[in-house]
């Protein structure tokens, strides 16, 4: 994948991200227009879905983004019970490429793409890095997910290794705190710029950090974290703990849209040249004022081969102000409130957001903690599996401390505490926080 950097593609879409950044509100809405026809001239040709929807729909055509509005709204369930559908026919095995969903609501998702969306995909994140002076071949990072380090490696105890001279690619499957010294020595040793990286990942090296009262002197500049809901609280104490700024990329394994905080905001911008966003009520209806919430909608401009036309995400999200200080003329979200599935239900069915609970510093305290994970099978009943530490002394009165905390934040909840050996990321290197069992959407 490499040599992608190499392909004058790759070279032209950079181009263009750079440059269309600065462009006015009427230029991105034409693009947009431009791309909206380019794609259903596709589809319906191409994509049997589309192809029979419109089949009895010749007389369409788009004139404005609005009729955008007359494609039908889809989500993960429907695509995967009409999988072959979504295909194009125009797409060649030996020129595909795959990835799956992370699953973490129990319901993973496999996407095809070509060679063209992995050259837009790539250009995004060099385009987002370049905005805060950052070059992957440049500059030295750390790329900290859930890739895998060869076996003769893990032999001798060691989680990470050197890809080349500028990256060091670390596991986040070893953290823990027998080894979190070892990872703050390794970083320390190689000094990178910047760090790649999930939030719950950063939040637990933090957490290890503070509770084993390591001193360490990184240079660091940012922390890039992607693919999970980053609260209020985790960037605070991340940021806290590693003495730089936190930037929050909206990326999907779908790739219909990406989104970055900008050299001056932490508000969500989300970059019209990949797709276009709409923000839908539980009806489907558009919602436009600021401060309105509800779900994520995704058309992407990048996957020919599997298309992603009004798809519903199941991201909850608010929309935020028209201007923003950097006067790129995106679409800005003041926060991704993370899926439907992030929310537990109170007894009377009233959906309550779990982060602001859980990682509420002033209140809670998990420092005898070393991982969690929040389980509710019915409504008004939610199980806190805790891994201790292996040394934790007084394991009872840790237990009930949290129990009793917790039961002060939520009031309506009958809250078990439950001990557990370990709790495992998925092979994406991703933890659920909340593994919410009863269907809400």
């Amino acid at each position: 994948m490499n040599k992608i950097y190499n392909y004058p593609k790759f070279r032209k879409r950079l181009f263009f991200l750079n440059k269309s950044q600065k462009w006015s509100k009427y230029q991105h809405e034409k693009n947009q227009l431009y791309n909206l026809r380019k794609l259903y001239n596709y589809v319906k040709k191409n994509v049997p879905f589309y192809k029979d929807y419109f089949s009895g729909r010749k007389n369409f055509k788009i004139k404005t983004l609005d009729d955008l509005k007359k494609f039908p709204v889809i989500d993960k369930n429907f695509i995967k019970n009409n999988y072959k559908k979504f295909l194009s026919v125009k797409m060649k095995k030996d020129n595909t490429f795959s990835r799956t969903t992370g699953g973490s609501t129990g319901n993973p998702l496999t996407i095809l793409s070509d060679l063209n969306f992995q050259i837009n995909d790539k250009a995004n994140t060099f385009h987002y890095l370049s905005i805060f002076k950052k070059n992957i071949k440049k500059n030295k990072s750390v790329r900290l997910y859930g890739d895998k380090i060869p076996q003769q490696i893990l032999r001798k105890k060691k989680y990470w290794y050197k890809k080349n001279q500028k990256q060091l690619i670390m596991s986040a499957f070893h953290i823990n705190s027998s080894s979190i010294k070892s990872y703050v020595k390794v970083l320390q040793d190689f000094q990178p710029e910047y760090i790649h990286s999930r939030s719950s990942i950063m939040f637990l090296m933090a957490s290890l950090i503070l509770k084993e009262q390591i001193k360490f002197n990184l240079k660091l500049e940012n922390i890039f974290v992607d693919g999970e809901y980053l609260t209020f609280g985790q960037r605070k104490f991340i940021e806290k703990i590693f003495k730089c700024r936190l930037i929050n990329i909206y990326g999907h394994t779908e790739g219909a849209l990406v989104g970055f905080n900008c050299e001056f905001s932490n508000k969500m911008h989300f970059m019209p040249q990949n797709g276009i966003i709409e923000i839908l009520d539980s009806k489907n209806n558009n919602l436009k004022k600021e401060k309105s919430k509800g779900i994520i909608t995704a058309t992407g401009f990048n996957n020919y081969m599997m298309p992603m036309i009004r798809y519903k995400t199941g991201d909850v999200a608010s929309i935020g102000k028209k201007k923003c200080k950097c006067k790129r003329n995106y679409f800005f979200v003041d926060q991704v409130e993370g899926r439907l599935q992030d929310y537990v239900l109170d007894k009377k069915s009233n959906l309550i957001p779990l982060a602001p609970a859980i990682f509420n510093y002033n209140d809670m305290d998990w420092k005898k903690i070393e991982n969690y994970k929040v389980v509710q099978y019915q409504k008004g009943k939610i199980i806190i599996q805790v891994q201790l530490y292996l040394k934790t002394k007084n394991e009872r009165e840790v237990l009930n401390t949290i129990s009793k905390k917790l039961k002060k934040i939520l009031p309506n909840f009958i809250i078990k505490i439950q001990k557990v050996k370990k709790i495992e990321r998925n092979t994406i290197g991703k933890q659920r926080y909340l593994d919410q069992k009863i269907k809400i959407i």
